[in-house]
């Protein structure tokens, strides 16, 4: 799928924020999660709002309101992603399987 320049350059600087051992992950994840968006409009090239929606998405709910501050520094409008800021899907599920992971089993003592 083609990327816009500007949907190029947004995830180029998003990725620059998060830790340098994190970074290239992280812009695989929302690198995928922008394509799928675009496809998802049937578009055939991926665009700023993908690009947005698709590092939103890709946060880890907890960490989204720290988003806010950094849509509007980069000159986009927090408001149009509202619904993306506000939505977990799919975060609850591996959210309660990592809080029974981190339960030891009853030792029986």
């Amino acid at each position: 799928m083609e990327w816009s320049e500007a949907a190029d350059n947004l995830l180029t600087a998003l990725a620059r924020m998060v830790p340098e051992t994190l970074r290239e992950l992280a812009g695989i994840a929302a690198r995928e999660e922008a394509q799928t968006i675009a496809q998802d409009r049937d578009a055939t090239e991926v665009d700023v709002d993908d690009v947005m929606r698709g590092w939103i998405r890709t946060t880890p709910p907890e960490q989204r309101n720290g988003l806010i501050v950094v849509i509007e520094s980069l000159g986009l409008e927090p408001e149009r992603y509202a619904e993306d800021l506000e939505n977990a899907e799919g975060w609850d599920d591996e959210e309660s399987e990592d809080d029974e992971a981190e339960e030891p089993p009853d030792s029986g003592m």
